[in-house]
């Protein structure tokens, strides 16, 4: 069995926005990490100030490709609150990184990585979250999301606490053909939550507090395709 295992950090040295030339940096090394192991991974969304690195993985390698991401982060972080966060004891382990793991049945582990971040809207973002997380399980093959009542444990990581924000989604399919319906769901559903918005890929936080900012990424054979662009122009709001 394959799986899409999602790893959500803030590694910014402010709350509003990442460093494009750090992303660059951990793609760049991702790349020639993942190649020697033959993973494909890659940073899949960019919102706010949090990234998502996304990684098609066999079973037998979701704890050491885990752990090479998490060591690329620590390289190169500006801000190590969600890294140190991380602890090897669910008692100490903190506000961290988040963290989704989901069945994929495609060959090209066809999925829909839904990142979140958030500036004062930490009491509704998991909502919005578990939201999507349900779209998921009803029209996709798996579906899981980072959000917990308990600490999280990450394998070839630790755990994360319940503290941890910022959550992410994985949605595989068995159809790449679902995708359509699945982002349009997500996508109309989300419009019902006040102060949760869809950015582009990249977006700064740049919102009225508190708020919730989201990117849609489909991640397919390996490649990064952010959505806004594609369900903005569908529903004729470009």
């Amino acid at each position: 069995m394959k799986y899409i295992s999602s790893i959500s950090v803030d590694i910014s040295s402010n709350d509003v926005e990442t460093n494009e030339v750090v992303n660059e940096k951990i793609e760049r090394e991702l790349q020639l990490e993942m190649s020697k192991i033959g993973v494909k991974s890659t940073i899949t969304n960019v919102t706010g100030d949090d990234i998502v690195i996304s990684s098609f993985v066999s079973e037998d390698r979701i704890e050491e490709v885990n752990n090479i991401v998490f060591k690329l982060l620590y390289k190169h972080a500006e801000g190590f609150e969600d890294l140190e966060g991380v602890s090897n004891d669910p008692k100490t382990a903190g506000e961290g990184v988040s963290y989704a793991l989901s069945k994929t049945p495609s060959e090209y582990g066809d999925s829909i990585i839904i990142g979140f971040d958030t500036y004062c809207g930490e009491s509704f973002v998991n909502e919005a979250a578990l939201f999507v997380e349900e779209i998921g399980k009803k029209f996709g093959y798996d579906s899981s999301s980072s959000v917990s009542d308990v600490p999280t444990k990450i394998p070839g990581i630790g755990y994360s606490g319940v503290s941890t924000d910022d959550p992410v989604v994985v949605i595989t399919l068995e159809n790449v053909k679902d995708l359509k319906k699945i982002t349009g769901m997500i996508y109309g559903g989300l419009l019902g939550f006040e102060n949760v918005y869809f950015v582009k890929r990249g977006s700064p936080t740049n919102i009225l507090p508190p708020g919730v900012i989201y990117t849609m990424t489909a991640f397919l054979n390996g490649n990064a395709i952010d959505l806004y662009d594609g369900i903005k122009r569908k529903n004729n709001l470009l």
